[in-house]
């Protein structure tokens, strides 16, 4: 309901700027135009912001001392994190150009995909191009977990198993709102039931 009430709200607010620009230039074409490229730049403010305040726990974590590690312990020992654990069958990893992001989508089983979505993820990849920092492929795995803030229900940290699961890989996407007919949200963490892998590549190519 509340997700509902927030579209409407964002459509009136559209509707209304554009009844603005079409008075106040009265050009129906240049007002969409100029409509257009305010949500694009909307857009691309929207998910800087979104970088920039995921990643202010750590920055305060940094100022006050406190160990990141440490803190999640803190978080998980009192409760307000819980560490859920996956059994992966099958994965599908691909880069969104658009957010700089590396995209996991991880077959769980029961007709569930688990889709993981951040920067953060990069660190779990194999590195063979630098002779000082090689690594082999540390995730996905065929087991892991994840520790889940409980109220906000965001990903807070990712554990990966020691048996590796080879993802396939899909070339980098540019258009990762053909995601979302398939109902995925572009959260990190998310579950989405009734979708498969092979669909979600259908998607990952048309995407590009």
């Amino acid at each position: 309901m509340k997700k509902k009430w927030i579209r409407y709200s964002l459509l009136t607010a559209l509707l209304v700027l554009f009844g603005f620009l079409w008075i106040a230039s009265g050009d129906f074409v240049r007002a969409v135009t100029v409509l257009v490229l305010l949500m694009l730049v909307g857009a691309f403010l929207v998910a800087i912001l979104r970088d920039v305040i995921s990643e202010v726990p750590r920055w305060y974590r940094r100022l006050s001392g406190i160990p990141w590690e440490d803190y999640l312990n803190q978080l998980e020992t009192s409760g307000d994190a819980i560490r859920n654990q996956y059994h992966a069958h099958r994965a599908l990893t691909v880069e969104d150009f658009t957010t700089g992001r590396l995209m996991h989508f991880i077959d769980i089983g029961n007709g569930e995909i688990l889709f993981l979505y951040g920067q953060q993820y990069y660190e779990f990849e194999p590195i063979d191009d630098d002779p000082d920092e090689n690594q082999p492929r540390q995730f996905p795995t065929e087991t892991f977990s994840l520790l889940r803030h409980v109220k906000k229900d965001e990903v807070l940290a990712l554990f990966p198993g020691r048996d590796v699961l080879e993802p396939a890989v899909c070339a980098p996407i540019v258009k990762p709102k053909r995601l979302l007919e398939l109902g995925f949200q572009l959260t990190d963490g998310e579950i989405v039931s009734g979708s498969n892998l092979q669909a979600v590549e259908r998607a990952l190519k048309a995407a590009t």
